[in-house]
């Protein structure tokens, strides 16, 4: 964990020498890390998508042999055996974590206590935004990706969409998690989310031209 969080911290040095800017050194950094880290999460995705077309796969195994017990164990037993193989995939975005709160932790404990133009109402990036604006911003940037199921060009056959309660919580959590929070870990949060919406996108795309094309 220490070699990440060295690997990190010169990262974020190094782009704060080329930028100049705090706060442009941090969105460059976590674009890069979630960048290196597109693979694991798009295959993850590909992976809970086959587990949501399995499970359905399961409800229509049950309807057509509920009357031939048999045949039913048979073919209940390969679901698992799927979902098994489906686990075992799930496991690389557990590799995501560890990166996540060591980067999480390069951005906390920055030692420099300077502004950025990025958010040109706070002087010290170490202090909260008593403004509010951060949060705001942060969680329309959580609440963003659950638009994307109300669009019929970016929905996904196998996926349903969310309560009203399942959107509205996380977002009044995000928000209240970047109330007392630096402003630099907000800005961390806000380009993270913001990287994962743009990478929801893609990967909708990616999903439905497949599915067009099959």
């Amino acid at each position: 964990m220490n070699i990440i969080f060295n690997i990190f911290n010169n990262s974020l040095n190094y782009f704060f020498n080329i930028t100049g800017d705090l706060g442009i050194a941090i969105i460059l950094l976590t674009i890069s890390v979630k960048f290196l880290l597109v693979p694991l999460s798009f295959k993850q995705k590909l992976r809970m998508k086959e587990q949501q077309e399995v499970s359905k796969d399961l409800e229509r195994i049950k309807e057509k042999y509920k009357n031939n017990k048999e045949k039913l164990d048979v073919e209940t037993r390969k679901f698992y055996e799927q979902s098994a193989k489906g686990m075992i995939g799930s496991l690389t975005s557990l590799l995501q974590i560890p990166i996540f709160f060591t980067l999480y932790n390069v951005v906390s404990k920055m030692p420099m206590q300077v502004g950025s133009m990025i958010v040109p109402w706070v002087m010290n990036l170490k202090a909260t935004d008593n403004l509010f604006i951060v949060p705001i911003i942060y969680m329309i940037s959580v609440l963003s990706p659950n638009i994307l199921s109300y669009m019929p060009f970016l929905r996904i056959a196998t996926q349903s969409k969310l309560s009203k309660v399942n959107i509205i919580i996380p977002g009044i959590m995000s928000a209240l998690i970047t109330f007392k929070a630096p402003v630099a870990l907000g800005i961390y949060l806000i380009t993270s989310s913001l990287f994962s919406f743009i990478e929801e996108v893609a990967f909708r795309v990616y999903v439905r031209r497949k599915e067009l094309y099959v």
